[in-house]
């Protein structure tokens, strides 16, 4: 075979391949943005000048993330709408079902949430023997007697967390202690009437530990 006959076959050769990819390439390309046209095109008739429709998909964008906005409202079915008779409630409806639905979800996991946070917060609450009784019977007048002195390293480093105070906790029991003048008078006057008023404490408490260990729905189960 003669070299021009061989060049000729190569060139047609490349030219019927190159015509055979053209139509599938172009083909591709047309119909990669058919669904994102329908789904612009029907964003835009159903909003357009429908504050309600707007407000609805402000709504769902408050748990749908905006880069993913788009997507997730075509995975989730959306396009059925350009079929409907009337395509703005069609829309509308969808919106307020989606936001409805992932509003309710979030409640049920922020509820679920809280529970458990309360199951693990009794959990973690000490049983009610009479061993943990004595315990934190001397322990309440230990921090009374703390305050009464103003011990304050004392009380910020171990008797706060140990009876898990919060400040709001902390500012009443402050003023408890800060009413009880008399008591002051006393430790004023005389530094070892601490020891008579932390053994009174403790009897009180031992009495009546609900009323007076400090803290005692927060630490006792």
């Amino acid at each position: 075979m003669k070299i021009s006959n061989i060049l000729t076959c190569a060139i047609v050769s490349i030219l019927v391949i190159s015509c055979a990819k053209k139509p599938i390439s172009q083909s591709v390309k047309k119909e990669q943005p058919v669904e994102i046209d329908q789904l612009t095109a029907l964003k835009q008739q159903t909003e357009h000048n429908n504050p309600f429709v707007v407000d609805a998909k402000n709504r769902l964008l408050q748990f749908v993330n905006d880069k993913n906005f788009d997507d997730y409202i075509t995975k989730r079915g959306i396009l059925a709408c350009s079929g409907d008779e009337n395509q703005t409630s069609c829309v509308l409806n969808f919106y307020l079902q989606e936001y409805y639905k992932l509003k309710y979800d979030v409640q049920i996991k922020r509820v679920i949430e809280e529970n458990q946070t309360e199951h693990n917060i009794e959990l973690s609450k000490i049983e009610a023997t009479q061993i943990n009784i004595d315990k934190y019977c001397q322990l309440s007048a230990d921090f009374v007697a703390a305050i009464y002195t103003n011990d304050k390293a004392n009380i910020s480093k171990h008797f706060k967390p140990l009876f898990r105070m919060s400040e709001q906790n902390m500012s009443s029991l402050y003023t408890k202690v800060s009413r009880d003048s008399y008591s002051h008078f006393l430790i004023d006057e005389n530094p070892s009437m601490l020891q008579e008023i932390k053994a009174d404490y403790v009897e009180k408490c031992l009495d009546d530990p609900k009323d007076n260990i400090i803290n005692y729905f927060n630490l006792f189960r």
